[in-house]
């Protein structure tokens, strides 16, 4: 495969992001945001998107949507509400982390299924997807 190794690293950049925005989720549920670990997330995100558009796409829009646009919108919207997310209140930063985290893990779970580039990932995403729905679901119970 050309571009072996990075697009390994592309989409392992893409494990370590999902991975650090669970953590933040499960951080933002209990008590303060984590704002520096946030940060740091959010430029390892970027940088994952930034290379899948480097290997993956070749900066070519139509390589972008080849496999439909919902992929694309659905990440993109992502990167759009993690990005906004460093930029507001955080009262607002927790809202659209959990937005984020719930779209991510839409796209994620559908991906490592659909795509074999990111079939080695399924189980680290199906766990974190159930660790970050596991903690929704007890905050919200706890909550009410």
């Amino acid at each position: 495969m050309e571009n072996e190794p990075e697009i390994f690293i592309t989409f392992f950049l893409a494990m370590i992001g999902y991975a650090g925005l669970t953590i933040t989720l499960l951080f933002s549920l209990k008590s303060k945001i984590p704002v520096f670990f946030w940060r740091l997330i959010t430029i390892i995100i970027f940088v994952h998107v930034i290379m899948v558009w480097t290997y993956s796409y070749d900066w070519q829009f139509a390589h972008s949507v080849r496999n439909g646009y919902s992929g694309f919108i659905i990440f993109h919207s992502a990167l759009l509400v993690i990005l906004i997310s460093n930029m507001v209140k955080d009262s607002t930063t927790k809202i659209l982390i959990i937005i984020s985290y719930i779209v991510v893990t839409t796209g994620a779970v559908g991906a490592v299924f659909r795509y074999s580039v990111v079939e080695i990932y399924r189980i680290p995403v199906l766990f974190f997807m159930l660790t970050g729905a596991g903690g929704l679901l007890f905050h919200y119970l706890k909550k009410n």
